[in-house]
């Protein structure tokens, strides 16, 4: 069980990029003091747990008033998930200055849509239905979040250690990473789908 949940997690970890993300909420935040940063970001990626988790209890209602089949559910997570590996390992080069913040950000865009984005509502509704222990999924989210945390609190640290080329390179990874997890998917639906047929 521990070794599944790690796995779910890291998939959540990969899926919500904290370390892509970064750049773009220092970006946001920038006009704020340092302490008042960590302050900002601490809430918001709370929210965005807080987002990740009413998607874990109340995305398959969501999906059942839908009607919406299993391997179309795998399917488009797959191709979700592969189109932002595709963004995080050809990404685009920054364009001067980042998006002005004159106000405090507050759950949009740090909490959805760049922490709890699409890709990762799907992914959450995905495992929260294959998995039949809603404990498991409800604690690999809360370990995915605690890497997410760290990682965004401690990003203006680590961009000054690595610079934003080694942030750029660890994205890169992180998108291949996601690339292969995307592509199992993919085949995981194509194969519900054929079952379907039969």
């Amino acid at each position: 069980m521990l070794t599944s949940t790690l796995s779910i997690a890291l998939m959540y970890f990969l899926v919500a990029n904290p370390i892509g993300n970064s750049p773009t909420i220092l970006s946001l935040v920038k006009d704020f003091d340092f302490d008042q940063q960590k302050k900002i970001i601490f809430r918001e990626a709370m929210i965005s747990l807080l987002i990740a988790l009413f998607f874990q209890f109340f995305g398959e209602l969501f999906l059942g008033i839908l009607q919406v089949n299993d391997f179309a559910l795998t399917l488009t997570g797959g191709i979700v998930l592969f189109l932002l590996a595709l963004q995080m390992i050809f990404q685009k080069p920054e364009n001067g200055e980042g998006p002005q913040a004159k106000r405090e950000p507050f759950i949009v865009p740090i909490a959805t849509p760049l922490i709890s984005g699409p890709g990762l509502m799907t992914m959450i509704m995905i495992t929260s239905k294959a998995e039949a222990n809603d404990f498991k999924t409800t604690l690999a989210i809360l370990v995915a979040w605690i890497g997410v945390t760290l990682v965004l609190i401690g990003a203006p640290y680590l961009q000054k250690i690595i610079g934003k080329r080694g942030m750029a390179a660890l994205e890169k990874v992180m998108g291949m990473i996601l690339g292969l997890i995307s592509m199992e998917m993919i085949v995981k639906g194509t194969a519900l789908f054929i079952k379907t047929l039969s």
